[in-house]
């Protein structure tokens, strides 16, 4: 609904002057209009009977009764002094004090004589009706006696003055309210514009715009200055702290933003109203999420919101939660504010990696303190046996030579743990030579055919290029990874199977394959093969400490490499090992690839 939109101050301005002309207007007709027209009338009822009196005068001096009879000339004189004054008459004659008066009016039925009164000063005409005067002039005779004429006459041309007057009146009324009017839109346009502007200013500073200033005017009232001033200060002293506050959120949020944990505000109506880039990496959440609400979140994290907010509850509070994916998170929950109205701030922390590490930690004292504790157990056996002293000579050096094993295969043991610690580190030195990978294949493989016929294992090398596949590596390290390999495939392939070498390019790869047509890995172990101490077949346990593979990796690692797995139960495994190429065209006659016979056969390693 819009508000209906009122009078602006011009047209107040104008209407208070205009009310205040009419009220004035009013006072002139109802006080000074009636004393004007008083005024009027008292002139001209003076004028009136002054000319009256004059002309009553002038009859009266020439006043001629009959001698015998005067009494009989009454009428005539009163008809001729009507005659020539236009007024009722009345003429009154006394000869004597002893004779009786006579009277004489004219005309028959006067209507103003009867209204004049004679009594305390000068006539008067009273009573209702046409406004008139009244004049008494005495007279004598030549005859002898004494008279006394009374004349009444209307006032004329008293209605054209009252009109004019009352015109006047209506003029001057017309010219105030106009003048009223002019004053007010002058003083509107000088004020009701500065006024205009300050509410202008004020409306565009509550819209935002804290640029806005009121510009002084060289007229203007000292208050409505003082008022610009002040707007102007108030909104320079807004826009330095809003200034401040956007440059303290700024801040704040790139600050938030920066921070490796995420962080989540939720305000107190489910919706949530920061969150980083850490935060919706670690939940999934989509761009903008900071319009999300409570129940978009994963059900782990709105639980937690709920559990901080029930009465009672901890200020803070800190939870592990396991995601739906599979990620651990460490929440400190807090609730700013007591009260259903406080928001809630949630820090997540990724403790995946980190508990990965503490398991795997366990894992491997649990595994390394199992792979101890045999040949340990062992060893303590023989040297029980040969201490009691009826060991015969051939069975004392079954004993040595089963002692002198499992002291191979605790050296072995911790001799793989400190390359993977110095994997782990970086601290594993690399002495990287230009050599050809396929050369590097027949070497390593040539000496392990005749080992591998023997358990009736075809074991060969497969060049899938042409020319040399080149790559600059440390050649013991990757003959390294290429026995354990070989070790692995030809522990896991039976007699009639086959294991074969291939050496080849893929793309800005070299690539090493060990194939073989062993029993395969399960779907469900591959994922693990590469973790320590992981053994698919527990019955070979006393064979392998299961740290081959990861050796491999590490240093396929170490090469800017990797090592992928692709097997098939029933059909076999493939592990391919993938090292950057160098171009082959750096090998010329002037700088041959080295050659690797120093290498010679080398002994299987543990995996």
């Amino acid at each position: 609904m819009t508000r209906r939109r009122g009078f602006g101050l011009q047209g107040w301005l104008v209407g208070a002057l205009l009310a205040v002309g009419m009220a004035a207007s009013l006072a002139v007709l109802l006080v000074v209009l009636p004393t004007l027209e008083s005024n009027v009338r008292d002139d001209r009822a003076k004028l009136e009977r002054d000319q009256l009196q004059r002309e009553l005068l002038a009859a009266a001096a020439d006043t001629r009764l009959p001698v015998l009879r005067p009494e009989a000339g009454l009428a005539g004189l009163a008809e001729r002094i009507r005659n020539e004054t236009g007024a009722e008459v009345s003429v009154t004659y006394q000869a004597s004090e002893l004779d009786s008066r006579y009277v004489e009016s004219v005309p028959d039925e006067p209507k103003l004589l009867p209204r004049v009164d004679l009594n305390g000063g000068p006539p008067t005409v009273r009573g209702p009706g046409a406004p008139a005067v009244a004049v008494v002039v005495p007279f004598s005779p030549e005859t002898g006696g004494s008279g006394l004429i009374v004349a009444a006459r209307g006032i004329s041309g008293l209605s054209p003055e009252l009109a004019a007057v009352r015109q006047r009146v209506i003029l001057a009324m017309i010219v105030v309210l106009g003048l009223a009017a002019l004053a007010g839109i002058a003083i509107a346009r000088v004020l009701g514009g500065r006024i205009q502007r300050l509410a202008t200013t004020a409306a565009t500073l509550a819209g935002g715009d804290l640029s806005a200033r009121y510009p002084r005017g060289r007229i203007a009232p000292e208050e409505i200055v003082t008022l610009g001033e002040s707007l102007n200060g108030m909104a320079g002293r807004l826009q330095s702290l809003v200034a401040e506050i956007t440059s303290e959120r700024d801040r704040d949020r790139a600050m938030i933003g920066s921070l490796a944990e995420g962080v989540l505000a939720v305000g107190p109506d489910g919706t949530v109203t920061v969150a980083n880039d850490a935060a919706g990496r670690l939940l999934g959440l989509p761009e903008g999420a900071e319009s999300a609400r409570l129940d978009a979140l994963p059900p782990a994290i709105g639980d937690a919101v709920l559990a901080a907010r029930r009465p009672g509850a901890a200020a803070t509070e800190r939870r592990l939660v396991v995601l739906p994916d599979g990620v651990e998170l460490e929440l400190h929950v807090a609730r700013l504010a007591d009260g259903d109205d406080a928001g809630t701030v949630i820090t997540l922390r990724d403790v995946t990696e980190e508990r990965r590490l503490e398991r795997a930690r366990r894992d491997l004292v649990a595994n390394v303190s199992h792979e101890l504790k045999t040949p340990i157990a062992a060893l303590k056996g023989f040297l029980e046996l040969l201490e009691d002293g009826g060991v015969d000579e051939r069975h004392r050096r079954e004993f040595l030579v089963a002692m002198s094993q499992e002291t191979g295969r605790l050296e072995r043991l911790v001799e793989e743990q400190l390359q993977l610690a110095r994997l782990d580190s970086g601290a594993l030195p690399l002495d990287r030579e230009v050599i050809s990978l396929d050369d590097l294949a027949e070497v390593v493989v040539a000496p392990r055919v005749p080992l591998a016929a023997r358990e009736g294992v075809t074991l060969a090398v497969e060049r899938t290029t042409a020319g040399p596949v080149v790559v600059e590596v440390d050649p013991a390290r990757v003959e390294q990874i290429l026995l354990i390999l070989l070790d692995n495939a030809e522990r896991h392939t039976p007699a009639g199977g086959r294991v074969d070498v291939v050496v080849g390019r893929d793309g800005q790869d070299a690539t090493l394959a060990v194939r073989d047509t062993g029993e395969g890995i399960p779907p469900d172990d591959q994922p693990f093969v590469f973790d320590r101490f992981y053994r698919g077949d527990p019955s070979r346990e006393g064979r392998s400490a299961g740290l081959g593979l990861a050796i491999a990796r590490g240093l396929a690692s170490a090469h800017r490499g990797s090592i992928t797995l692709d097997s098939v139960v029933g059909t076999g495994s493939t592990f391919t090992l993938r090292l950057p190429l160098r171009d082959a065209g750096a090998i010329t006659e002037e700088s041959p690839i080295p050659d690797l016979s120093h290498l010679g056969p080398a002994a299987p390693p543990g995996g």
